[in-house]
């Protein structure tokens, strides 16, 4: 699955976290999460599960392509 960088780093903006708030609270490392901002790395789904659940909004939002 890739992850829409925009929507990831706006989902952070709208919850107030920083990369390290969101690795704390989604239980992924910090740098799994700039891999995948950075679009080095794809997630798992149960990864972008975590993401989403954390970050208060739908797998769907987090998903390149998705509108």
């Amino acid at each position: 699955m890739r992850i829409n960088k925009n929507k990831l780093n706006l989902a952070m903006a709208n919850a107030c976290m920083s990369i390290n708030d969101l690795a704390e609270k989604s239980e992924l490392s910090r740098v799994s999460i700039g891999r995948f901002i950075s679009g080095k790395t794809e997630p798992k789904p149960v990864t972008v599960g975590k993401l989403a659940k954390a970050l208060n909004v739908k797998v769907e939002y987090l998903i390149e392509g998705e509108e």
